[in-house]
């Protein structure tokens, strides 16, 4: 493979995959995981507070492809705040997540609220990676899984 072809993959405007251009296709590959996935998914997100599983979307995309925007929720209250702290680190070296950190998110968010939220940044950074990796379009960002827009 000419290293054209190469460079056209990795900014996303061909797959990997022949025939899959999008993370729904590349999943129908696999359906029964793709269905356990996003059970998963929505039962993290149905875990998460508010806006909080948007924003970790936002912010994740804003990460790993440049793109998307945390201006429309703006202004951050607190708690997101926290978040955002969480999932700037937990994307760039989940190994720099320390005892403040946690102990902020805490202050604002329940045990099972932030296993929730932790998971959902997971897979969403995990899916986030999945798609660059493969070259495809996440058309419904990185829920797609989970059959959430």
């Amino acid at each position: 493979m000419d290293t054209t072809d190469s460079a056209a993959r990795r900014n996303g405007r061909m797959s990997w995959i022949p025939g899959a251009s999008s993370l729904g296709e590349l999943l129908g590959l696999r359906q029964p995981l793709a269905t356990r996935v996003g059970a998963l998914r929505s039962d993290a997100i149905a875990g998460t507070p508010g806006r909080v599983a948007a924003l970790i979307d936002a912010r994740v995309d804003q990460l790993l492809g440049g793109s998307g925007s945390l201006d429309s929720f703006a202004p951050l209250a607190a708690a997101e705040q926290a978040v955002v702290a969480v999932v700037e680190q937990f994307v760039l070296d989940a190994h720099g997540i320390d005892d403040a950190m946690m102990a902020e998110l805490g202050r604002h968010y329940t045990a099972p609220e932030q296993v929730s939220m932790l998971f959902h940044l997971a897979m969403a950074d995990g899916f986030g990676k999945f798609t660059r990796t493969f070259g495809v379009e996440s058309a419904a960002g990185p829920n797609a899984a989970s059959g959430r827009a």
